[in-house]
This record gives C-alpha cells, sequence and structure tokens, in this order.
C-alpha cells in the first residue's frame, strides 16, 4: 500500500463544503528546533468525525495545542470555524468548541460543581445539570476533584467539554491511562458526545478510532500522509480470507502456497489475501480435492490497525 496524501483536487472538494477546521500548510517549529508539523494541510467538514493518527512525534498533539490557540503556527494558517486564533472572532470560535485535553490541569482543590460552575461562567453558557445527570456525576457533585478516580475525572472533563453544547470537539487521548472498565465508560458517552458534533478525535487507540470516527487523517513526522474515509481507505487494502481444517494449519499453509498463496498463520488458521467473492469456492474446491479438510471460511475486513501499519510503514 503507497503512501498518498490526500490530492489537490480532493483537497480543492474538501474546502468547497462547510468546515469546522482547517491547517493550511501549517508548519511548527520550536525553540529547540524540533519541527513537529511540517507544511501539513487538511481540513475537517461540518459534522465530520476525524480521527488524528500517528506515531509517537508525529505532530498530533501539536495540532490540537494549534487549535486551541495555546501555540501559533510558524508558517501557514490554523482555521477554526472560519477564524483564526489572535484574531477578534477566534474568542467566540473557542467559546464553540469543547475541548478535552491529553494532560488537563484540574482545580483540585475545587468540588466537581464548582468546576462546572467556574467552566459554565467561563463560557459564558451552559447547564451543569444536564451534564451531570448525562455522565453519572450526580453523587459527586460535592467531591473535591482530587478524591475522583481517574475514569471520574475523565468524565468530568467531557462534561465540562459539553456544558455549552458546542459545535466542535477537539478530544487529545480522552481514554488515556485509563483501566478498561473506566475507558468502556467513556467510550460509551463519546458515542453520544459525538453524534451531530464536528470532532477531531487525537488517538493511539485504533480500535477505539475506528468505532467512533468515519474519517481518517495520518501523520507521520509532522506531514500528512493520508487524508480520506475510512471506507475508501479499507478498499485499497486486499481482501483477506481465514481459513480453518481440520488438517494441522502446517498443511493448509503448504496447500495454499502451491496454489501460489502466502498465507500467515493467526490462532490455529490461515490468513491469505485473496478475493473470498471471487476465488473462495474454486479455491475450497480445489483444497477439498487435495484432502484439506477447510470447515471455516470467513472473509476479513481490514482493520484500522491494519490500514494505518500499511501507510505508516510503507
Amino acid at each position: 500500500m503507497q503512501n498518498q496524501s490526500i490530492t489537490l483536487q480532493e483537497e480543492a472538494s474538501l474546502s468547497a463544503l462547510p468546515t469546522a477546521l482547517a491547517f493550511e500548510s501549517v508548519t511548527k517549529r520550536y525553540r529547540n528546533g524540533v519541527v513537529a508539523l511540517n507544511g501539513a494541510s487538511w481540513s475537517i467538514p461540518v459534522g465530520a468525525r476525524t480521527c488524528l493518527l500517528g506515531p509517537n512525534g508525529a505532530g498530533k498533539s501539536t495540532a490540537i495545542r494549534l487549535l486551541e490557540g495555546a501555540l501559533r503556527p510558524s508558517s501557514g494558517s490554523v482555521v477554526l470555524l472560519e477564524t483564526t486564533p489572535g484574531t477578534p472572532e477566534y474568542a467566540d470560535a473557542r467559546r464553540r468548541t469543547g475541548i478535552v485535553p491529553q494532560s488537563p490541569g484540574m482545580y483540585t482543590d475545587l468540588t466537581t460543581s464548582d468546576y462546572l460552575d467556574l467552566v459554565r461562567r467561563l463560557y459564558g453558557r451552559g447547564d451543569a445539570g444536564r451534564v451531570i445527570d448525562a455522565f453519572g456525576l450526580g453523587p459527586y457533585q460535592q467531591t473535591m476533584l482530587a478524591e475522583l478516580s481517574g475514569g471520574f475525572r475523565r468524565r468530568l472533563l467531557l462534561a465540562a467539554a459539553l456544558l455549552s453544547e458546542p459545535e466542535v470537539l477537539l478530544l487529545d487521548e480522552p481514554t488515556v491511562g485509563l483501566d478498561p472498565v473506566a475507558a468502556h465508560d467513556v467510550h460509551e458517552f463519546l458515542t453520544t458526545a459525538m453524534q451531530g458534533r464536528s470532532t477531531l478525535l487525537c488517538t493511539h487507540n485504533l480500535a477505539e478510532a475506528e468505532a467512533l470516527c468515519d474519517d481518517v487523517v495520518i501523520l507521520r513526522g509532522g506531514r500528512v500522509l493520508l487524508h480520506e474515509p475510512l471506507a475508501e481507505l479499507r478498499q485499497r487494502v486486499a481482501p483477506r480470507l481465514r481459513l480453518r481444517a481440520r488438517q494441522p494449519v502446517e498443511s493448509l499453509v503448504a496447500a495454499l502456497a502451491r496454489r501460489g498463496l502466502v498465507a500467515e498463520i493467526e490462532n490455529d488458521a490461515a490468513v491469505v489475501s485473496v478475493d473470498a467473492r471471487r476465488a473462495a469456492p474454486d479455491l475450497l474446491r480445489d483444497l477439498l480435492g487435495e484432502g484439506i479438510d477447510v470447515f471455516e471460511s470467513v472473509p476479513l475486513e481490514a482493520s484500522l490497525e491494519q490500514l494505518f501499519l500499511d501507510v505508516v510503514r510503507a
């Protein structure tokens, strides 16, 4: 699979749609000389749910901080709800944006209720009671933030981000550091919170990204390798078929090799790149004729993890 940045024609098509946020040839160079983003360009239409993926150091968190206004680009433009940081209109765009940072600074000497009230006053609007109920924070309204578990702190951050009913959500590793139960709970809340909102989700959890997002931006070394809908990305990966036989899996792999097919062994099954709809009937007939008794034949859809690895390793 070849690396493929979004084409100029595709970028022009995206720019014709109402845009929630955009990066226009953005470079961010830190004082120590590290280039976190290098001429990066992509845009997210209103209502899109986009995951921002990349290995460590790819520039993901820098992108979020640029959108927040915490950083300024060295060159290029960052656009949020048709405004740019530093302009008078940007303050209003920020109030229409909910943010869940990766490493939040929280006032641990406040109660949950006090913290949400502070956020409400900063944004100038919001119904604290609504988000307290939605995120199951009712029993913890008078609990000090210092006493909340990691999972409930994340719930509180999501509640605060949604307090003002934002149009855009920026989520930087929203489940990082959580145990599986807490991560599952936050994932459930995100499923609801992202509906109808333009969302940029920065995560290392590929299963989470696949479940929540429709669109993918992949960064490496500060550059955009790829930006396209997940469904289209899957179509560029060869279809795979998982086979199990009553004979040892090594015998199945050898029989496939005699037909020019290279198989991987996964949990006592052979996984081979082949179009199940077109090739499977003849393949299964040939294997049976050779004495290989296949009792399971399952077409496999390419996972986001497989797609991601194909792109960044190419």
